[in-house]
Formats: structure tokens, C-alpha cells, sequence
């Protein structure tokens, strides 16, 4: 069931503002893919055949690889800092800018590349499009302002798939490295005694250092690829200021027969648009299974088998629907 992304949207939200100089991305000027230096598979991380089976993808982290030339690399941190007066900031991430393919066009094109969403499908082993939520399709995190801080905290995503793509050389600063747990996010929540479901949010308490992976970036232009939502990770405190910049761009499994990993929650994080994002995504699910159902369905189906394949088609909308329902309450408090 391999669907067809969907169309960038018309009108972004008027918040944002689209830079007005900036570089044009060039992938014949600014790639330089090479393959990751290691894998590492759901199952090395813990997790059971079931899980996994249940998966677009059996990859929990791959990487490092390079992504980005030398040129890349300096068009990329041109815009990044073109950026970096609109930061934010979040209990669990010091710096960061969200909407970012709504701001920049290098942004947009960047992530739209097929050259590395074919790159990113091989490592995969599935058929991977950025997401459907134009939000999610990157943010940029900076280095904190305040070293106590941690660049991000522990966590795992809310949303399947993405990278972290470093673009400075890692001899430039101390600290501030990337972390994955290796066991899975069942084990980090035992440990760190919390439930599963909010290791979204910051977390300060440490995890067992010699269950901790600590893979080691070349240089600027590398990434780490990971199944976000399954593995917890982090960016370390930094040891003195220093610039430490990432782009972590999302992507979604074309394949929509697997569950979807992008949380509900989302729609509480504020960002301009983003429930509206919401929406058109859980949709585009739904559109996916419905052309399946009607190209597929044999006509003797009995009406019970029907139903069934009917509610199973829509019921990313019919959840989607309920999430909504739940904020207009929050919302009339």
C-alpha cells in the first residue's frame, strides 16, 4: 500500500515568513552521500519479533554517513543563521527553530530532495517521503545560550523516522554529542522510572553509561538516521560556548499498512498550522487504505467484511477526529 505524498500546501500559515536571500539548494553542488559507517537493528536494541514485524523498517540507527559537501555544508550554516533570531525554547530543547520548510526554501528543497529520500529508503529498507506534516519535515536546534543545559535532553520522537545532521566540524566544540540508549524505550522508562508514554518529554535523570552509544561524526555535512519514536536519544550539554548546530529533518514510511508513529500530542505543541497539518495527514492515511479497499475488494466480500475493512480505512480519520474533539474541550475551558 505505497502512497504518493501529498502536495506541499497552497498557503502556509501567515505567521511564518519566507527568507528573503538565501542560497539556492543544488544537490548536484551541495550532496555527497556515502553510506553509514554501521547499523544498528531493532533487535539489537531489545526489541521483540512482534515489534519489529510490526515496523516499516527492522533499522533503529545507522550512521554516521555524509550527507553534505563542503559547499553544503556552508549554504546550509548560511541559512541556519539567517534563522537563528527566531529561536525557541522548551523544557526539553534549549534552541530551536521550528517550520522551517515554511521559512526557507533551501529548507524545502532539502528535504524534498529524492536524491536522499531514495539514499535514506536504501538504508531504511523501506520506501520512506518526508512527512506529511510540513512542520515535522525539519527543525533546526542551536546550542544552548545557558552551558548547564543540555543541547536536548533524553527522549524519543513523536514522530517514526529522522536525522540529526551535524553542521559543524565536532573539533570545534566539547561536548554536545549525540547519544542513543542501546535497549529499548520500555527498558529507558523502567530505569528512569516514568512511563513510556511521556519519554516525549525533557527527562534529566541519567541513563546506564555502558548501555549508552556515543557514534563519532567525522566531520560537518554527517548525520545519524534513526526510527525516532523507538529510540531514546539525546545531545549532551556543551563543556564552553562554542557553535553546535543541527538540522533534524522527518520523514514518513510510504507504506501505509504499518501503524502510524506520529503522536497525537503534536497537535498540543502550538506551532501555526500544525493541527490543521494534523488532519491533512491522518486523511491522506485514510486516502491511501480507501483507493486500496476499492481497487482490491472482491465482490463477494460479506457485508460484516465490509465493515470492517471500511472502519479499519478510516479510522486514522476517525482518531484524528477524536484528537480534535479533545482540544475543542481544552480549548472551551
Amino acid at each position: 500500500m505505497l502512497a504518493d505524498p501529498p502536495m506541499f500546501p497552497r498557503r502556509p500559515p501567515p505567521t511564518y515568513q519566507l527568507l528573503s536571500d538565501e542560497p539556492e539548494f543544488n544537490p548536484e553542488r551541495h550532496l555527497a552521500l556515502e553510506k553509514p559507517a554501521r547499523t544498528w537493528s531493532l533487535a539489537q536494541l531489545g526489541y521483540p519479533a512482534t515489534t519489529v514485524r510490526a515496523c516499516a523498517s527492522e533499522v533503529a540507527v545507522a550512521g554516521p554517513w555524509r550527507l553534505l559537501s563542503a559547499e553544503g555544508v556552508a549554504a546550509a550554516r548560511a541559512v541556519a543563521a539567517s534563522l537563528r533570531t527566531l529561536c525557541q525554547t522548551s523544557e526539553r530543547t534549549a534552541n530551536y527553530v521550528a517550520g522551517g520548510v515554511y521559512r526557507s526554501k533551501f529548507l524545502r528543497d532539502l528535504c524534498q530532495c529524492r536524491e536522499i529520500t531514495d539514499f535514506l529508503s536504501d538504508i531504511a529498507g523501506c520506501e520512506l517521503l518526508p512527512h506529511t506534516m510540513p512542520s515535522q519535515q525539519i527543525y533546526i536546534n542551536y546550542a544552548p545560550e545557558d552551558l548547564a543545559r543540555a543541547v536536548d535532553t533524553w527522549h524519543v520522537d513523536s514522530i517514526g523516522f529522522d536525522y540529526v545532521l551535524l553542521l559543524n566540524d565536532p573539533a570545534t566544540f566539547s561536548g554536545g554529542q549525540f547519544q542513543f540508549f542501546l535497549g529499548t524505550k520500555d527498558e529507558a522508562a523502567a530505569i528512569l522510572r516514568t512511563d513510556a508514554a511521556e519519554l516525549t518529554g525533557p527527562i534529566q535523570h541519567e541513563l546506564p553509561a555502558d548501555r549508552v552509544v556515543s557514534p563519532i561524526f567525522p566531520g560537518a555535512g554527517y548525520a545519524i538516521f534513526q526510527q525516532g519514536n523507538l529510540v531514546m536519544h539525546r545531545a549532551t550539554r556543551l563543556n564552553h560556548r562554542a557553535e553546535r548546530t543541527t538540522f533534524v529533518p522527518g520523514l514518513v514510511a510510504r507504506d501505509t499498512r504499518y501503524a502510524d508513529p506520529t503522536l497525537d500530542r503534536v497537535t498540543e505543541w502550538g506551532e501555526p498550522g500544525i493541527v490543521a497539518e494534523f488532519a491533512r495527514h491522518k486523511a491522506w492515511l485514510a486516502r491511501s487504505k480507501l483507493d486500496e479497499l476499492i481497487g482490491e475488494v472482491d465482490l463477494a466480500t460479506t457485508p460484516a467484511e465490509l465493515r470492517a475493512a471500511l472502519r479499519s480505512s478510516v479510522s486514522d480519520v476517525l482518531g484524528a477526529i477524536d484528537v480534535l474533539d479533545g482540544l475543542r474541550v481544552m480549548n472551551d475551558k
